[in-house]
């Protein structure tokens, strides 16, 4: 049987439409009430989603995020007056006609007294947890749209008022809802000193309101997981490096796995090579849509930058031709696993950062502490129902 014309016209705007920038498509979407419900079908969405992580593939594109202080304190162990001032700019390699590298502001959001301390992103599939002191929140900065999860303080014992606690975000392949994990502190043992932690779980977009609130895990972690680190999502699970400090509890070697779809925990082994006194600067990472392992080794490298990242694993054999993004002292590196090579590809305090509305360019300025820097994918995906 033959196709109306009308279903080929149909295919063909759809063809066009999951090619466009999410900017492009949030106006269309005015166009008419059949193409707001089009970009907003969940099968459109996930078809732009897809495009648009081949492209990023094709043409590697950046979220740089600046976290300045407003000012310093003599002797904290991690600052405790970070701006609330979060700007997300995107960066792409070779963008530029000109001499000096640009990145350009794609969301600005003020939160004026809602925390004082920030740690690293997770991102999955174009969104963006931002772990605080205070709060977590999840951005969608294609879309402009944030959501603030439901505040409250999950610790069952005192813990210092600058820590941010162990977060990751990642989609239940079941359902294909997104939800956030974050570890708490539960209890101390007396005679050994060990913390042992729980877990809590926000389901984004769940029209139950019993379900858009943070609840507790059946069980609880089996170990606790290194603190300051934010988790990363691949296939289904998200990942921490547990914290092997505790001598007597004497954990395993090993990475704490958290499925999102029943919800339960189990421990994947690291490398025997990773040197065990090394756990807490191991980073986690994807790369090839696997699981990427990046050990510290300081002398492996010498009169090399980075000095201090230079082993790399993942959990398949042959990671193809793909690179992995190291970052260290606000410079920006492309590795090669297959090669071995290593290539600076940015300096982000000597980037310039357009600011879109005012048509001007600034510099990071001398008060950033760090930078957060992830891949960017655009994509259409809600952070509220």
């Amino acid at each position: 049987m033959k196709r109306r014309p009308i279903e080929l016209l149909d295919e063909l705007v759809l063809e066009i439409l999951v090619r466009l920038p999410v900017k492009s498509l949030l106006r269309f979407r005015s166009v008419s009430k059949a193409w707001r419900a089009t970009i907003s079908d969940p099968f459109f969405i996930r078809a732009q989603l897809d495009h648009s992580a081949s492209k990023l593939k094709r043409n590697p594109s950046f979220l740089i995020t600046p976290h300045a202080l407003t000012s310093t304190i003599e002797g904290e162990e991690w600052p405790t007056t970070f701006s609330t001032r979060l700007r997300f700019y995107q960066w792409q390699p070779g963008s530029s006609s000109t001499a000096t590298e640009t990145a350009t502001l794609v969301h600005g959001q003020d939160f004026p007294g809602e925390f004082s301390s920030v740690c690293q992103f997770a991102h999955c599939d174009g969104l963006v947890l931002l772990p605080t002191n205070t709060n977590v929140y999840l951005f969608n900065p294609a879309t402009r749209d944030t959501l603030t999860l439901p505040q409250t303080n999950p610790n069952k014992i005192p813990v210092p008022p600058y820590i941010c606690l162990p977060a990751g975000l990642g989609r239940d392949p079941r359902t294909g809802r997104y939800k956030v994990a974050r570890a708490f502190y539960r209890s101390i043992d007396p005679a050994t000193d060990v913390f042992h932690m729980g877990m809590q779980v926000y389901t984004v977009g769940d029209p139950d309101a019993a379900a858009a609130s943070w609840r507790d895990t059946a069980a609880d972690p089996p170990y606790t997981v290194v603190e300051w680190t934010t988790a990363r999502s691949v296939e289904g699970s998200i990942f921490w490096v547990v914290d092997m400090n505790y001598e007597k509890l004497r954990p395993p070697r090993c990475l704490l796995r958290f499925d999102l779809e029943d919800e339960t925990f189990g421990l994947t082994g690291l490398p025997d090579s990773v040197d065990p006194g090394l756990h807490e600067s191991v980073l986690l990472d994807v790369m090839n849509g696997k699981l990427c392992l990046i050990a510290s080794c300081r002398d492996a490298m010498a009169g090399q930058q980075p000095p201090d990242l230079c082993i790399i694993w993942t959990l398949e054999r042959d990671a193809g031709d793909d690179a992995v993004m190291l970052y260290a002292r606000h410079r920006l590196y492309r590795y090669r696993p297959h090669t071995a090579e290593l290539t600076e590809m940015c300096d982000m305090d000597g980037l310039k950062y357009h600011r879109r509305r005012a048509g001007t360019f600034e510099s990071a300025g001398r008060n950033v502490f760090f930078f957060n820097v992830i891949p960017y994918i655009e994509s259409l995906v809600r952070v509220t129902v």
